[in-house]
């Protein structure tokens, strides 16, 4: 595994195009939108390549039987440097990878099975690679306008995110592990906030953005969980996106429940299920 050159990225961009599935993410690492790694096999005409986005997101795709690069993954996905301090989820792509990861991890490649109409969180084993399963989600205009029509006035008030909440939102799937600073975000990006008692309590917005694509994120805060108030901050940031001529994208594992069943209470249908490896990160 080589690291490719920042300036040379442009070759994992052109490649990503023969990605079938939503790869924004790491559209941000290849396009030099955000820092990130891309690894290949061989830097003047690669053929497979790793990218790794910093919020923890990885993408492994193109040929699968590069012997060395193989070698070398092996290594990485298991944490053998220590290097990983935090999660990193990985997708690949074509299919034949899984097999790949399957034989090449053997015991150190953990398998957790669930099915689609019924999510369920599975306990992680620290030492191995976890598999499991991610949604890409198509947006239905007349599901979601459904949706809307019978959805109940807001249980708050519904305010543009600024700059005070992008620095101060607390969580996991905040603004500030999406974009480089408050200024880059305030400048291109965009977010919905629903406040509660004077206090911010759900923050839709915008996770990733490319020509006319915008992957939502969504964080609510601990207080107020189990309320509704996603789904409230998830129709503003739609709203906008209908009105502005963006398409809303969705993506989650399949076994976050909470995000899987507010996609399809927003209108979103699921379209592809394909394998989501949690690698280890602890040597």
């Amino acid at each position: 595994m080589i690291p490719l050159p920042r300036d040379q990225h442009w070759k994992a961009a052109n490649a990503l195009e023969d990605v079938p599935f939503n790869t924004l993410f790491a559209s941000t690492v290849a396009d030099n939108v955000l820092p990130g790694r891309v690894f290949v096999d061989c830097v003047k005409e690669p053929t497979v390549f790793l990218v790794a986005h910093p919020y923890g997101m990885s993408l492994l795709f193109g040929r699968t039987d590069a012997a060395e690069f193989n070698a070398a993954l092996h290594g990485y996905l298991v944490n053998a440097k220590g290097d990983r301090k935090g999660a990193e989820w990985l997708q690949v792509h074509p299919i034949e990878w899984k097999q790949v990861l399957e034989h090449l991890l053997g015991s150190d490649l953990a398998v957790k099975q669930s099915q689609p109409e019924i999510p369920a969180a599975s306990p992680n084993d620290p030492g191995k690679v976890m598999e499991y399963t991610r949604v890409n989600f198509r947006f239905d205009r007349a599901r979601y306008t459904e949706f809307s029509s019978r959805c109940p006035p807001t249980p708050g008030t519904i305010v543009r995110t600024d700059s005070r909440m992008f620095r101060e939102m607390q969580g996991q799937v905040i603004p500030k592990n999406f974009w480089m600073d408050e200024d880059h975000f305030m400048g291109e990006g965009v977010g919905f906030t629903l406040m509660a008692e004077g206090r911010p309590a759900a923050t839709a917005f915008c996770a990733f953005l490319k020509d006319n694509m915008l992957e939502i994120g969504i964080e609510t805060d601990a207080m107020h969980r189990g309320k509704g108030y996603a789904a409230h901050a998830c129709k503003a940031l739609i709203d906008y996106c209908i009105e502005n001529g963006f398409e809303p994208i969705w993506s989650c594992r399949l076994e976050n429940a909470g995000s899987f069943r507010l996609a399809l209470k927003l209108g979103f249908e699921p379209t592809l299920y394909i394998p989501y490896y949690q690698l280890v990160s602890k040597a």
